[in-house]
């Protein structure tokens, strides 16, 4: 049983965490991409209508469920889905903090490099959102540690913990077959047969998720071809070996470039002072997360990787980076005979670091602020039928906020499809009338080829959102 200190510890991590989350939201975000919004209404449909694969797509099913399951219970609103993420960012801190305990750090070590974790700003961010990353990034690094660890009840959770990984985000199959790999070596040379049960674990979702595609869709990589069709679409374009040999290496430092700034430094004088730095079995861990930025990069170099943000899938690597930099820190603090030296080379470097490299990525995330009060509004009034005419994704984020099954939008933005959106009165209240509308939500460019066809309720500064009235609807083109 763990002692009174380590779930006081525990506590204060996924305490802390919650806060910076709740921070975060109240700073004003709300979303890295419309994929936060998109995901929510996803969620919101398996609450009413459970389904192994909820999104039918190539986005895994975990988080659906993870999401799905307590707004089945408490509503599918997209406050629950926040409360959701919350939960999530939490849980993540400790399986964090429980993380650096398996790689051996002291105590004080392991709650500092999981606070630090905790701190770090991109992945508070993907905390706060409603995506996967965040759990995903947690399992991994759980998963990923356990290599260290000779025992194989740790090593057998290590493989679920990387199996749960794998059935939130692709990038985790990487890492999740290395540690398979190197687990079965370890089980074949010294005749451990235990330790296949946690290669099981690891690559069962693997195989399930193929075996699916094969079943449902009809070929086994399926997602790679919507992937790469979608970033097509979009005008994503591969950008070759040599860019992407050097811009996911160089995304590790400039996203989080002060942890590495005093990473580094910690690294050199523990070297400086012919110390090892790091356990003998510490490789494992750094080579299982090397595959993961080897399949970042080959992503990135043959049109696969992300179509937005895809340093996010580097969070691993940051989260471990910042237990290991922990261990570096308190080992030199009560070692060094000159411990004055890490702080006086460390935070200027950090300082430098940030000022020069630190991207404000906040400038990339979406704005739905004005979508949501939309949304909003409606479900007050309790408005059903409703068609959204928006100018982008942004009706994702109407929906989110309406709840499930109350809305449908006129023109879906999707590139791989050919589709038109209504031009004037007579086609838009065809288009209305064959879907059954009772409420439109355009956006004020747009206002008025929906004049004629019902009154305005109430208005944003980019959107008019109006009753519409049958009549009108009868119009034909």
């Amino acid at each position: 049983m763990p002692s009174a200190r380590a779930l006081r510890h525990a506590l204060l991590v996924a305490l802390t965490r919650a806060a910076v989350s709740l921070a975060c939201l109240w700073s004003g975000f709300r979303a890295v991409s419309d994929d936060d919004y998109s995901r929510v209404v996803i969620a919101a449909r398996f609450a009413h209508h459970p389904a192994l694969d909820p999104s039918g797509t190539s986005w895994l099913p975990l988080p659906f469920w993870l999401y799905g399951v307590p707004m089945a219970l408490f509503g599918d609103e997209l406050a629950v889905a926040r409360g959701v993420a919350v939960l999530l960012g939490a849980a993540s801190a400790v399986l964090v903090w429980i993380a650096a305990k398996w790689l051996g750090l002291p105590e004080r070590a392991a709650l500092w490099g999981a606070l630090g974790a905790v701190l770090l700003p991109y992945g508070s961010w993907l905390s706060a959102a409603t995506v996967p990353e965040a759990p995903s990034a947690a399992l991994l690094v759980l998963g990923l540690v356990s290599l260290v660890r000779p025992e194989a009840k740790n090593r057998a959770w290590g493989g679920v913990a990387l199996g749960a990984a794998c059935f939130c985000r692709y990038e985790a199959w990487a890492p999740a077959l290395a540690f398979s790999v190197l687990t079965a070596i370890e089980a074949w040379r010294l005749e451990r047969r235990a330790l296949w049960l946690a290669v099981g674990f690891a690559t069962a979702p693997i195989a399930l998720w193929l075996l699916h595609g094969v079943v449902r869709h009809g070929d086994a990589l399926f997602f790679v071809a919507r992937v790469r069709q979608y970033r097509a679409a979009l005008g994503g374009e591969s950008h070759g070996w040599w860019t992407a040999l050097w811009q996911t290496p160089f995304s590790l430092v400039r996203f989080e470039p002060e942890l590495f700034a005093v990473a580094a430094v910690a690294l050199g004088l523990s070297l400086n002072e012919g110390r090892s730095p790091f356990a003998a079995s510490a490789w494992r861990p750094v080579a299982a997360l090397a595959a993961l930025v080897a399949f970042l990069i080959a992503a990135d170099a043959t049109g696969g990787s992300a179509t937005h943000h895809p340093e996010r899938s580097l969070l691993p690597v940051f989260w471990f980076l910042a237990l290991v930099t922990a261990g570096l820190v308190v080992r030199l603090a009560d070692e060094d005979a000159r411990p004055w030296r890490l702080p006086a080379l460390a935070l200027p470097l950090a300082l430098l670091a940030s000022v020069l490299l630190r991207p404000d990525v906040r400038k990339t995330f979406v704005e739905r602020r004005e979508e949501e009060l939309v949304g909003g509004v409606l479900q007050s009034l309790g408005a059903q039928k409703i068609a959204l005419d928006t100018d982008d994704f942004g009706f994702f984020a109407v929906q989110a906020a309406l709840g499930y099954g109350k809305s449908w939008p006129v023109f879906e933005h999707d590139p791989r499809k050919v589709e038109r959106r209504p031009a004037s009165t007579s086609e838009l209240a065809a288009r209305l009338h064959r879907d059954g509308a009772e409420w439109l939500v355009t956006t004020r460019e747009r206002e008025a080829l929906a004049q004629p066809l019902g009154v305005t309720r109430f208005l944003t500064p980019r959107f008019n959102v109006f009753r519409l009235a049958q009549p009108a609807l009868d119009q034909r083109p």
